[in-house]
Order: structure tokens, then C-alpha cells, then sequence
């Protein structure tokens, strides 16, 4: 049987693996008009963002990111799939990676993998 800390770490679950970031400018289009956002967090699915920028459930863009190893360049069209306000002046957005190529895939899933294994070693 599950502690009540262990229930609460299998309900926290994802279905893949994220990695919080620091801070990832990411710069985004909409309309021909740029706008930068940060990552707070990044996964193979998607990241979810910090913007000032008024996003919408289902819009889709295009973004361009250099991943934190400071050598893998994304460019890749996303689509806002949640979104929440904290109330102060920017809002937060979870977007999923529409045609992330196989090759940023497993860039992004080793350096997650990575740091999952400096976790348990730690």
C-alpha cells in the first residue's frame, strides 16, 4: 500500500519526463509580430511558458529556442494546449512540440535523462 507522500508523487506523474529550466528565452511569432516568452519547464512533448503576450488555447506558432547544452537550435511549430494566470502581468502557457524532428527528440530526451540520473545519484 502507498504512503500518503508516495500517492501524491504517483498522481504528480507525467506521462514523459520534464526538466524545469532556469531561464530559456524563447521567441515566438504570431501575425508576422514577434514576441519572447521563458521556459519554465521543457519535455519531449512541449515546454510550458512565461510570456506577457496574450496566448489562446489552440493557437499555433512557430518558436525558436536554443536548447541550454548552448548548441541545439529549435525551430519548431507549437500549439497551446493549457494556459493559467498568476495574477501578476505575464500569463503561463503549456504548448506541445507539433513537428519537433526525431534529432532534437533525443537531444532533449538525453539532457533530461541526464539530470534524472545526477537525481538518483545525488
Amino acid at each position: 500500500m502507498e504512503t500518503p507522500t508516495q500517492e501524491k508523487q504517483h498522481l504528480n506523474r507525467r506521462a514523459l519526463p520534464r526538466k524545469p529550466v532556469m531561464v530559456l528565452e524563447v521567441k515566438g511569432k504570431q501575425f508576422d509580430k514577434i514576441f519572447l516568452a521563458y521556459a519554465e519547464e521543457i519535455g519531449l512533448g512541449g515546454l510550458r511558458l512565461s510570456s506577457s503576450h496574450p496566448l489562446k488555447v489552440g493557437e499555433q506558432f512557430p518558436v525558436e529556442f536554443i536548447l541550454p547544452d548552448q548548441i541545439s537550435k529549435v525551430n519548431c511549430i507549437c500549439e497551446v494546449v493549457w494556459r493559467y494566470n498568476s495574477g501578476s502581468h505575464s500569463e503561463g502557457v503549456g504548448v506541445r512540440f507539433l513537428d519537433l524532428s526525431q534529432q532534437l527528440k533525443k537531444v532533449i530526451g538525453s539532457w533530461i535523462d541526464e539530470d534524472e540520473k545526477k537525481k538518483v545519484h545525488s
